[in-house]
């Protein structure tokens, strides 16, 4: 797999014009200056794979700090911003992955992107072959804040990366997941079944509840007739004789502890319950209006016409005959008779209405009666007591406590009381119904009802709620039950009748939770031996696998520094855990010496750990095979002892491994030697300038001289001395003469007259007459005073003459690069190099 191009517009440093970079080489080196784009290109590259920002993740501040850092501060909201790459695939096919920027980073809120490939929508490029891990580097791009994560994070983390890093996350994700499972099997609540199992325990029916404990049995069905089984000889034990089965054994313990319960203390007789719903009131509107909507006389007469009209003789006669109700004779005509039927018809609605009326009314009668027997039943059954009952129960409550006899007397008079008061509410339960008879009779006849005569509800709703708040308030029986609840238990506590009841009938439940209990236990149990056996698998595969990562560390390490005392001794795991990690480092006194290990975060020089950091990226691309690798600025200027074995050494070994590597730098030497020595590999050459910052940066190809003396120049730009700078005069100067021989030579063969840059140089090859040719060539007015200022700031630095301060030169610089690309524009691949 490869990359075939690059295209960025919108993201960071590039602008407005989308720029595209031709990556159809193995080998891509980006020259760069300070702040033109070079790191944009990189994390651009990063933003394409991941669609995030790992500096956001790694560096420091908060989050708020980047919003809005991923789009050019110059272009308007609506503006796209996208990042697209042509990947050819093993099948030489070219796919087009393309990620557009949705949403910038906002606060606490990460940024949103979309992904596609060839116009669909995907999640992830791990189908092409380009893969990312858990944590902050997650794709195969270098950057200077990713340069030293793996060392400068904690130990912890670090053995998070090298996990990920290693594909062993699964594991422990599996670990984990195993020890959560186990925790959660230790935390379960106990059920209702097996909570009154361990109180059966603690009586004197113990034997048989540990005998219920101890049952091992295959299934729950053979579980339940086990159960079942000592449940009936627990039943034999208190009763003195077998049972016919659980249901029998269960009434016939509830009626033992009632009748022991009573022979303590009644406490059952004092138990109050709620009457059931008032039912609705009858709705008589209907037939209200219906009634008065009829003549009262018609209405009365209703039932009577209805009856003549069923005499079939009467209903179709055709001459007059005797009224049969008055007697009248020759009373009923024909029209007499179609008179009626038209009236009958007229009032049809109102016998609907009374028929539902009267139905409505006599079912609200009779469930008033039901309501009304519901209140009554609702009194304790101690008010019934007689004198008798109420002495004895008053001396069993003095050998209970010296309160007790307080509080029954208390309850007593309360009950008393309610039952006073749902006297009274039945009694105005009876008004009601009263008034709901007057009302059927009044329905009956299809009177109208009177003003007044409804049905009313306002006395009784009134006793009721004043009954029902005493029914629901703390009241003198909740005092009662509260003293002697706890001593009757304490009573028949240690025989455990009341233990035993209360499993018998939770047994469907202990059934299943002591069912589950057992395979609980046996899961529990293999769950911790996985538990022991991971976390040393985990330990043994981290040791195999640090140790091939370790040797292709070393190896990487090698090529970056050769031949010293002082070199890596691998990724360690601290002591005997899998939580930290270390990165050793092996000292050595002289070549033949043993070497001493030590942490090497705390004995590595800057230039060292930097070697380490590009080290164990690359060996992390190697482990992950990760088609290509980014790399900006792997090697710090700090560090230009290493330039010369790294662009030899490591960037061969990457290549010659089939890796893709694009390198980026702002080191002119590091990007002429990581060309030249890697020649034979055809390296595509860019030079990243920022003319204009809504445009964006541009990548420019550097495969020619003009631009190779333009590198040459930089190396000098920047140096404090005057003998520094003359470098940079003579590459500029010399850069000015081919650009010069490229427009005169380009022009003339556009003309019709063929000519090479050589031809152009046997006629003139210094730049003070090269520039007369270039007059007529020059495509605006300040590009011929550009080309007269050249030699004259130039020239200066070539002889004994002061050197021309930076300022100067990177005006010059500036220039330069303004002509090369005004002329570029104008004849494309026409511009003869």
């Amino acid at each position: 797999m490869r990359l075939e191009w690059l295209e960025i517009r919108g993201f960071r440093a590039f602008g407005s014009e989308a720029r595209r970079m031709d990556l159809t080489s193995n080998l891509i080196v980006v020259h760069a200056g300070n702040s033109q784009g070079k790191t944009s290109l990189a994390e651009a590259v990063e933003f394409l794979v991941t669609g995030r920002s790992s500096r956001r993740d790694l560096f420091g501040g908060a989050k708020a700090e980047y919003n809005e850092s991923l789009r050019n501060a110059h272009l308007p909201a609506n503006d796209p911003v996208w990042v697209a790459a042509g990947i050819r695939n093993d099948a030489g096919i070219i796919r087009e992955v393309r990620r557009e920027l949705v949403t910038d980073f906002s606060g606490a809120t990460d940024c949103d992107s979309r992904l596609t490939v060839d116009g669909e929508e995907v999640s992830s490029l791990s189908f092409l072959g380009i893969d990312t891990i858990e944590g902050a580097i997650a794709a195969p791009v270098l950057l200077q804040h990713t340069l030293r994560y793996v060392l400068s994070t904690e130990p912890k983390q670090r053995a998070t990366y090298f996990k990920a890093l290693l594909a062993l996350s699964d594991l422990d994700l599996f670990r984990e997941r195993v020890r959560a499972q186990a925790a959660d099997l230790e935390h379960v609540s106990t059920g209702p079944g097996l909570l009154s199992l361990q109180r059966l325990s603690q009586t004197d029916l113990a034997a048989f509840a540990i005998k219920i404990q101890q049952l091992d049995v295959p299934n729950r069905e053979t579980l339940r007739v086990s159960m079942e089984q000592v449940l009936l000889e627990a039943g034999t034990d208190v009763l003195g004789r077998e049972s016919e089965s659980i249901s029998h054994l269960i009434e016939t313990l509830d009626q033992l502890v009632r009748e022991r319960n009573d022979l303590v203390f009644p406490l059952n007789d004092f138990i109050v319950a709620l009457p059931t719903e008032f039912p609705p009131v009858p709705d008589l509107s209907t037939y209200i209006e219906e009634i008065r909507r009829a003549d009262e006389i018609s209405a009365t007469l209703l039932p009577v016409l209805t009856a003549v009209l069923r005499v079939p003789e009467i209903a179709h006669i055709d001459q007059p005959v005797d009224c049969p109700v008055c007697l009248t004779a020759d009373g009923l005509t024909p029209e007499r008779v179609k008179d009626i039927q038209t009236r009958l018809r007229d009032t049809t609605q109102l016998s609907a209405a009374s028929s539902a009326a009267e139905n409505a009314v006599r079912n609200f009668r009779t469930h008033l009666q039901t309501w009304a027997n519901s209140v009554k039943n609702s009194i304790p059954s101690a008010t019934a007591w007689d004198h008798t009952r109420e002495q004895a129960v008053a001396s069993a409550a003095a050998g209970l406590s010296t309160e007790i006899p307080v509080l029954l007397t208390a309850a007593l008079e309360y009950v008393r009381r309610i039952a006073a008061r749902a006297q009274e509410v039945v009694d105005a339960a009876r008004h009601v119904d009263a008034t709901a008879a007057e009302m059927v009779d009044l329905v009956h006849r299809r009177v109208n009802v009177p003003d007044g005569a409804t049905i009313s509800l306002v006395d009784l709703e009134e006793l009721l709620s004043e009954f029902l708040d005493e029914l629901s308030a703390d009241n003198e029986i909740v005092s009662l039950r509260t003293a002697v609840q706890p001593l009757l238990s304490t009573r028949l506590q240690s025989e455990g009748t009341q233990d035993l009841l209360d499993v018998l009938r939770l047994l469907e439940e202990l059934v299943a939770e002591q069912y589950s209990e057992k395979r609980r236990t046996i899961v529990l149990q293999r769950l911790k031996s996985a538990d022991g056996a991971l976390k040393k698998a985990i330990g043994t595969v981290l040791d195999d696998r640090f140790a091939k990562m370790s040797s292709a560390i070393m190896r990487w390490w090698g090529s970056i520094r050769p031949e010293e005392l002082v070199g890596f001794a691998g990724v360690k795991r601290r002591a005997a855990g899998a939580i930290f990690v270390n990165l050793v480092a092996a000292l050595q006194a002289d070549a033949e010496g043993n070497a001493v290990e030590r942490d090497a975060l705390g004995v590595f020089s800057d230039s060292q750990l930097n070697a380490l950091g590009l080290s164990t990226f690359l060996a992390r691309a190697e482990l992950v095979q990760s088609p290509f690798v980014f790399l900006d600025d792997p090697i710090p200027g700090s560090d230009g002892d290493h330039r010369l074995t790294f662009c030899q050494n490591t960037l061969a070994e990457l290549l010659s491994s089939g890796f893709q590597v694009i390198v980026t730098t702002y080191d002119p030497k590091l990007a002429e030697l990581a060309q030249t020595l890697n020649e034979s590999w055809g390296p595509i050459t860019y030079d990243l300038t920022l003319l204009n910052v809504a445009e964006g940066t541009e990548p420019v190809q550097s495969s020619d001289l003009f631009s190779n003396y333009m590198l040459q120049g930089e190396d000098g730009l920047n140096a404090p001395t005057a003998v520094g700078r003359r470098g940079a005069c003579t590459a500029y100067r010399s850069a000015a003469e081919r650009l010069a021989k490229q427009i005169i030579a380009t022009n003339r063969t556009a003309s019709g007259i063929f000519t090479s840059v050589t031809d152009v140089e046997q006629e003139a090859t210094m730049l003070g007459d090269l520039i007369p040719l270039l007059g007529p060539f020059t495509l605006s007015a300040d590009e011929k005073g550009k080309w007269q200022v050249i030699p004259k700031v130039l020239n200066p630095g070539n002889h004994d003459d002061g050197a021309p301060s930076t300022i100067e030169l990177k005006q010059i610089r500036g220039n330069l690069r303004q002509i090369a690309k005004a002329h570029k524009q104008k004849w494309g691949r026409d511009l003869i190099r």
